[in-house]
């Protein structure tokens, strides 16, 4: 079924079983699940899915207040909500640990998730995450929040999502497409999502916050950057000698779709990297016992 009821919220996914050859060179033995970013769904990783489901189970969700998921009955849309929902799919789709590929917000929820239950998350990919941002930009945020509650308040979203979405070669198409996918969720779910992501208690928008929670990830992380100082916050986080910070430059902030080629074959090498442990019943589909909780309160590259 596309839909899981979880304790809080009925969250829609899809779910895309492993390749029949689970022992081509290719292949994970570990289930992938993937994270999209503020306003966005499932349908963002259109060139991911594709690609990593001829390797691993592969799974992307819907989280609350988004796309096909509903809006949250008790209206908070905080990283720490997002991570518990994540938590709990992972627990009750999946059954063992995964790998998360999260970009901007998602990839936020994915790294609070990893530095809470280590159990659950074995290795994490972050693209162009929101986590991490200059403490300056407070006060801009804040003003952006204010015109979301607005009578301009899709015209601002629409704006906010053409600004992110353009780089210096973008299609005009992924353009177009992060202006309509904005405008999917109600003006005031779409509001309190951003005024929560930035600054509900738990964020991990701006470095002063971030940076205990990113020290805390013990796991391997490939982060893929823009922004320079975000990529140094994430190096001087790192604690897995397999974790690695690139940056990304000529694009816009929807990588995985401006170059899904570069990405997927980013995420391809990385993952050929590491160790990860024998397949077991989460990789083929179906759901195993979870661990004990561990909870705490190219031209467009150049190699680090």
């Amino acid at each position: 079924m596309p839909f899981v009821d979880l304790p809080e919220v009925r969250l829609f996914h899809v779910d895309h079983p492993p390749p029949a050859d689970a022992s081509h060179p290719g292949a994970l033995t570990l289930p992938t699940v993937l994270v999209h970013g503020l306003w966005d769904s499932a349908d963002t990783w259109l060139h991911q899915l594709p690609h990593l489901r001829t390797r691993c189970r592969t799974l992307a969700v819907d989280l609350r207040g988004h796309g096909r998921t509903g809006p949250a009955a008790d209206g908070e849309y905080s990283t720490d909500r997002h991570a518990a929902d994540l938590a709990a799919f992972v627990e009750r789709v999946v059954g063992g640990p995964v790998v998360l590929v999260g970009h901007s917000m998602g990839a936020s929820v994915a790294t609070v998730l990893a530095a809470r239950r280590p159990d659950l998350v074995h290795a994490l990919v972050a693209i162009d995450p929101d986590y991490a941002g200059d403490d300056e930009s407070r006060a801009r945020l804040r003003a952006l929040a204010e015109a979301l509650d607005g009578p301009s308040a899709d015209d601002t979203a629409v704006r906010l999502a053409a600004t992110l979405a353009e780089g210096p070669e973008t299609p005009a198409h992924l353009v177009e497409r992060q202006r309509l996918a904005v405008l999917w969720p109600a003006p005031g779910t779409r509001a309190r999502i951003f005024r929560h992501n930035a600054f509900h208690p738990g964020s991990v928008r701006f470095l002063p916050e971030a940076e205990a929670v990113l020290r805390r990830r013990r796991q391997p992380v490939l982060a893929l950057h823009r922004d320079p100082a975000r990529l140094r916050a994430d190096q001087r986080s790192f604690s897995h000698p397999d974790s690695k910070a690139v940056p990304v430059t000529g694009a816009g902030h929807f990588l995985h779709q401006e170059l899904p080629a570069y990405v997927n074959a980013e995420i391809d090498r990385w993952l050929a990297t590491l160790r990860l442990p024998p397949a077991g019943p989460t990789a083929s589909g179906g759901a195993g016992p979870a661990g004990a909780p561990q909870r705490d309160p190219v031209p467009h590259r150049k190699e680090q």
